[in-house]
């Protein structure tokens, strides 16, 4: 993969490292100044059935959908494109650059408590994030933790386990999965951050929990948890002794990596609870975070505590301190883009674009920021400024079918119907099972009366919904008529399909088509001799109709009128003569007049 270039502009310069389902890699992208790294991750199946294909792309889709909810918080990733190619599936990520916990904790070196609480309440406010989205991560172990080297914080990474549920984070029930289970659920995890019910393929919010602390006692004792024994009587893991730490704080942990699932802390949230009881003083009033180096920067503690009260829904709270931090470090992007997110949640949208501008004036490719831009003016119905930001997000990510669906409903609402369903139709390309795109398209064809296209969307109940729409008014329409016939005929209610095509013939006596499409549903009623005279209808309007004749012929074969039903086979051949069905049909009928025959040879050879 050396010097590969993927999706067309992403240069592989190094392998980070791979697992189970693929690699990843460091790149660069040679479509913007500079050549920026990023990362690319690639999901390669072992294996090329469509069973192992269908679940790659399952958890490729998941990953990629989880990415892009989850990239406006400051510790995760952002997602900037995702792709398929060649059965290879490819994530473009942000580049973190820092080391990964599993550098820090060195076998036998314990780390003190109180770096070990500031490690989890930095944790733990990310996760509170995730889980609030209701996803469960899966695969929390040291490893997909970065310390960041510009500010020291942990970024959680590699969403590729994602669960998504439906629920709220404190549902200690068992959540349902929004897809089918597979036997990969159960391999998927990592041994030792992973509890048993995880092992079972029953994941929950506390299972992330679990492996948090995990992570916290392997550095509190220097060990893997591989080293660390169980009780044989109640399972749960014995580590205390091996470690140097309060009875309080080791009670916070015992509770978090809990054997039974019940008896943990069931979200992030309540962990956080917890713990900031626990590390905050019995006396006073503030205390700040114990996250190392942070608290040493004025201008980080603003943030820290904006991040805090953001996350609390405290939104005019947490944009007065993004403010202070502003004041310090005024080119901070990701300090606008939190403002103009808060902002958002206020519906203050003037403002939040103002924000989103000027994330954009510092990173004119940051499609986040167009798209929420996007988004924010077509909340105060700046309909033509929304459709430029979409553009822009859909220039920097021509597959986010996201953006093309939003810029259709931008469209739609500016009257711009024609267009919309083109936006819309490239949104159900790029994922054919988006429901939502599907529903508005067909919304927008249905106030088209574009009966044509929703007919050929299959989008039948629509079809013949816009029909009748029509024919309240326009009561003599044959075409309209014919369209509800043949939608009729597709959901197998022949009846009204006849009562369609009889209309039909009534306007337009001569309509070969409705004749045949009428000929075609008796056929189906079995109805033969009324299909029969439908068919007849069609060859004398239409004497050079091959198909008329060969359904002619196979109505005849059916009525047992054998020489008729030869000569119509025998038109059929004539106007067509590689037409396979036509000549099938008739070497049928030569069989049976020959059998029929076999006794009169002379008989035989005239009618052969």
């Amino acid at each position: 993969m050396l010097g590969k270039t993927v999706g067309g502009r992403y240069q592989i310069v190094r392998n980070l490292g791979g697992g189970g389902f693929g690699r990843t890699y460091l790149a660069e992208d040679w479509h913007l100044p500079g050549r920026p790294s990023c990362v690319v991750k690639q999901l390669k199946p072992q294996i090329t059935d469509s069973d192992s294909l269908s679940t790659a792309r399952r958890l490729f889709d998941r990953e990629a959908e989880v990415l892009y909810a989850l990239g406006s918080h400051d510790q995760i990733p952002q997602l900037f494109a995702h792709f398929e190619d060649n059965h290879e599936f490819y994530l473009v990520q942000e580049l973190v650059e820092g080391q990964v916990l599993s550098r820090e904790l060195r076998d036998g070196c314990p780390i003190v408590e109180e770096q070990v609480a500031g490690l989890l309440l930095d944790v733990l406010t990310t996760l509170e994030f995730v889980h609030q989205q209701h996803v469960i991560h899966r695969d929390i172990k040291p490893s997909n933790l970065i310390r960041r080297k510009r500010d020291h914080k942990i970024v959680l990474i590699d969403f590729g386990a994602v669960k998504q549920i439906n629920g709220s984070p404190t549902d200690s029930s068992q959540p349902t999965e929004l897809d089918a289970q597979s036997s990969l659920t159960i391999a998927i995890g990592s041994a030792g951050y992973m509890p048993n019910e995880q092992m079972a393929g029953k994941p929950r919010f506390s299972s992330d929990i679990y492996a948090v602390g995990m992570v916290a006692i392997r550095a509190l004792t220097g060990l893997y948890p591989a080293q660390l024994p169980d009780d044989v009587k109640t399972g749960e893991i014995c580590w205390r002794e091996k470690a140097t730490v309060t009875p309080e704080f080791a009670d916070v942990l015992d509770r978090m990596v809990c054997y039974d699932f019940r008896q943990r802390y069931q979200s992030a949230t309540e962990a956080l609870e917890a713990l900031r009881e626990l590390v905050a003083p019995h006396h006073g009033t503030v205390v700040l975070p114990l996250v190392k180096a942070a608290t040493l920067d004025g201008h980080l503690v603003w943030i820290e505590r904006g991040d805090e009260l953001f996350h609390q829904q405290r939104y005019q709270e947490a944009i007065a301190c993004y403010d202070k931090a502003l004041q310090s470090t005024p080119d901070d992007y990701m300090l606008w883009f939190k403002r103009g997110m808060a902002l958002d949640n206020l519906h203050v949208y003037d403002e939040a674009i103002d924000s989103y501008s000027k994330v954009i004036q510092l990173r004119p490719d940051d499609y986040l920021a167009w798209f929420k831009q996007g988004k924010a003016l077509e909340h105060l119905q700046c309909y033509e400024q929304a459709i430029e930001a979409y553009n822009k997000v859909i220039e920097l990510q021509p597959d986010n079918y996201w953006a093309w669906h939003d810029r259709g409903r931008v469209l739609e609402a500016s009257e711009q119907f024609e267009e919309a369903v083109n936006a819309y139709d490239r949104a159900v390309q790029l994922k054919s099972d988006f429901e939502l795109a599907i529903n508005n398209r067909k919304r927008v064809l249905n106030q088209l009366k574009q009966v044509d296209q929703l007919y050929g969307l299959q989008h039948y109940e629509e079809t013949i919904a816009s029909c009748d729409r029509t024919i309240a008014t326009q009561p003599n329409d044959a075409l309209t008529w014919l369209m509800r016939g043949m939608a009729l005929e597709k959901l197998r209610r022949y009846d009204g399909a006849i009562a369609s095509y009889d209309r039909v013939v009534q306007i337009q006596p001569d309509d070969h088509l409705a004749w045949f499409k009428r000929g075609t549903v008796l056929e189906h009623l079995k109805q033969y001799k009324d299909a029969l005279l439908a068919y007849n209808q069609v060859v004398q309007l239409q004497p050079d109709n091959y198909w008329a004749w060969h359904d002619r012929g196979r109505v005849l074969e059916i009525l047992k009128r054998h020489e008729a039903a030869l000569a119509s086979y025998d038109k059929a051949v004539q106007l067509k003569p590689d037409f396979p069905a036509a000549i099938e049909g008739r070497q049928r009928i030569l069989n049976c007049l020959k059998q029929a025959n076999s006794q009169s040879p002379l008989s035989w050879q005239a009618a052969g």
